[in-house]
């Protein structure tokens, strides 16, 4: 008996062996790769990893240690396919689903990263991976509370993982509560357990920079480059700072600085590509943009971008992407990026047709995420209508201490950023561009009190930007409806009203993407602003008449020469034949007319409007009840 129970137990294992051996085979295979990935061979990782797919070998940790592998590397479409592999075999697995939520999340196709996170929460609903992935996806869809809930959730089962707490500082950011969100990232970066603090830091001067304290944040930005010179992400973060603050040029030199780190960084590439865009390099720009393109297809603010200045007729392969993309699964933003691209590409091929309709379906969407202002517009302007335009006298005579100021004001899109080129030859301007300082120091003015004047406190800020200017721009569009504030307090001011044919200029502002004006995702919405701004300048025009002049963009682009002189004689600025060569300006371009600027004078964009009839209609009943503008229609 005991001889016979020998050999069962030796021929036990005589079967099980060859299973045993495999399965150690493997796992040495494994520990191979993972100790090539540790010493920074990825190509060896990679071999080992194929080879075993390529036999056959089926294994949960070979499938999603390739697939982790191939995500580092950006080759998602190899790390899609392990995946589904991998939850086909092994299903009740929780991070597979996580990981490839996270790519799908990448790419954005939101509905099935979401589908596959609802599955990892179900199968498992105390794992706090799956819901920290959840939070994000909900960021990614602009659902900031909901995505505030669910990271909360998450920090219940891990309370302990800094990360979590990281991105619920970067929710209360977004959801404007600075001083909550500030706390979290202060004890973080307290914290003597965390080790690396460059996110932690990074965050926190996003935070300042939000809450208006540029200083600060650019202080902890350079802190962060000094301490980890290698982080892209503090150079992308300081360029940004710059071009904010339009210092473009250091913003470009911080943004190479990064790129040179980091070569392939397509969000470095991206900003590279709109700085160079409004420094006036164009040929810059758009290479910068389609490189970027050519590292990630679905960088969807390039498309929106290029689209502004290039057809793709030279990038076939772009072009076809960009037309047949699907919107479902997209974020919203996304979406209206692509549909304002592809307008662009359309109006450019001559087809006005597709071009209207992708307009519409653009500005319906943003109209979701970003609802009109312009009732809060009109009713702010006729309140300070009601409480300044008592007194009627012209404006405080001029001094010799202050700089002079000139006003540029109208409605976007109006031909204003033309005007500031030309008066910007004059070397002796300063543009301070579409500037907030007079609309945030009278937000907190008070007439009734005594000693207060907006004029010094104006004059004060702006000689930080430039000491020793003579002369300023200040080309925030909508102080017009600070025409008598100005008449009342300021010195040695003038101000130069914006015109355009009412219907070309409606229409441009309804094909731009401007996130800024959300009124803009409306015909009927502009409409109604253009004629409130046009009455009430009327009013101001006529009382302000020897300090006020009335530009017509459409008259200058007819016969430069005539109305440029009209302009500066107005001024009281010597004539220089320099100003009919506004293109030449070297500036800064801020606008969304920042290429078109760098073309000479032309009357290409006249009448544009005849071409969008049908898109134009809701504008119609609006303008034909203005006896001033109804001719545009008869015309």
């Amino acid at each position: 008996m005991k001889g016979f129970g020998d050999k069962k137990s030796l021929n036990s294992d005589k079967f099980n062996h060859p299973k045993r051996n495999k399965d150690l085979v493997l796992k040495n295979k494994l520990d191979l790769a993972k100790n090539y990935l540790l010493s920074g061979d990825v190509l060896k990782a990679k071999k080992i990893y194929s080879q075993l797919i390529n036999s056959g070998t089926s294994s949960y940790d070979l499938f999603f240690s390739y697939a982790l592998l191939s995500r580092n590397c950006s080759e998602f479409q190899l790390a899609k396919e392990l995946l589904f592999q991998s939850i086909s075999r092994y299903p009740s697995k929780v991070d597979h689903y996580i990981l490839l939520a996270e790519i799908l999340r990448l790419e954005k196709d939101f509905k099935k990263a979401q589908d596959l996170l609802l599955i990892a929460c179900k199968i498992n609903p105390r794992n706090s991976n799956s819901i920290y992935n959840l939070s994000l996806l909900y960021r990614d869809l602009n659902d900031n509370e909901k995505a505030l809930n669910t990271i909360n959730n998450a920090i219940k089962f891990t309370p302990t993982n800094y990360v979590y707490k990281l991105l619920k500082a970067d929710l209360l950011k977004d959801l404007g509560d600075f001083n909550e969100s500030t706390s979290i990232l202060l004890d973080l970066k307290s914290a003597e357990s965390i080790n690396d603090k460059k996110d932690i830091l990074l965050m926190l001067s996003t935070v300042k920079r939000l809450d208006s304290n540029d200083i600060e944040a650019e202080q902890i930005l350079l802190e962060i480059i000094d301490s980890y010179p290698k982080f892209g992400n503090a150079y992308l973060n300081l360029s940004d700072l710059y071009f904010d603050k339009k210092l473009l040029k250091k913003a470009k030199k911080i943004a190479l600085q990064g790129l040179s780190i980091d070569p392939n960084f397509p969000e470095m590439i991206v900003n590279l590509g709109v700085i160079c865009r409004n420094l006036g390099e164009i040929s810059e720009s758009k290479k910068y943009l389609l490189k970027a393109l050519s590292m990630n297809k679905r960088l969807f603010k390039c498309y929106n971008n290029l689209s502004t200045y290039y057809d793709f007729s030279d990038h076939p392969k772009e072009l076809n992407y960009i037309l047949n993309v699907p919107l479902k699964g997209l974020n919203q933003e996304d979406m209206f990026r692509i549909c304002f691209a592809r307008a662009n590409i359309f109006h450019r091929q001559k087809k006005f047709s597709n071009a209207s309709k992708n307009y519409k379906l653009a500005n319906d969407l943003k109209s979701k995420i970003y609802p009109s202002n312009k009732k809060s517009l009109i009713e702010k302007s006729l309140r300070i209508k009601e409480k300044f335009f008592i007194d009627k006298k012209e404006f405080k005579n001029s001094n010799e201490i202050n700089p002079e100021l000139i006003f540029i004001v109208g409605m976007p899109r109006s031909g204003s950023t033309l005007l500031e080129n030309i008066l910007s030859l004059n070397q002796e301007v300063f543009d301070l561009g579409e500037i907030e300082i007079l609309p945030d120091i009278l937000n907190d003015f008070d007439p009734t009190i005594k000693n207060q004047n907006p004029y010094e406190d104006y004059i004060k800020q702006i000689k930080k930007l430039a000491p020793k200017a003579k002369v300023f721009t200040d080309k925030n569009l909508f102080n017009y409806m600070f025409c008598p504030v100005i008449n009342k307090y300021f010195e040695n001011s003038k101000i130069i009203l914006c015109l355009r044919n009412p219907l070309d200029n409606i229409l441009s502002i309804y094909r731009e993407n401007f996130i800024k004006i959300p009124f803009s995702t409306s015909i009927r919405e502009i409409t109604e602003m253009y004629i409130h701004h046009y009455e009430i300048m009327k009013s101001y025009s006529a009382t302000y008449r020897n300090n006020l002049f009335v530009y017509n963009y459409d008259e200058l682009v007819v016969d430069p020469t005539l109305q440029i002189k009209k302009i500066i004689d107005w001024l009281g600025w010597d004539w220089s034949e320099k100003y009919l060569s506004p293109h030449k300006s070297k500036r800064s371009v801020f606008t969304a007319s920042s290429e078109q600027v760098r073309n000479p004078i032309h009357t290409k964009s006249l009448r544009g409007w005849e071409k969008y009839r049908e898109l134009l209609e809701p504008a119609f009943p609006y303008i034909s009840k203005n006896k001033d503008l109804k001719r545009y229609l008869d015309n």
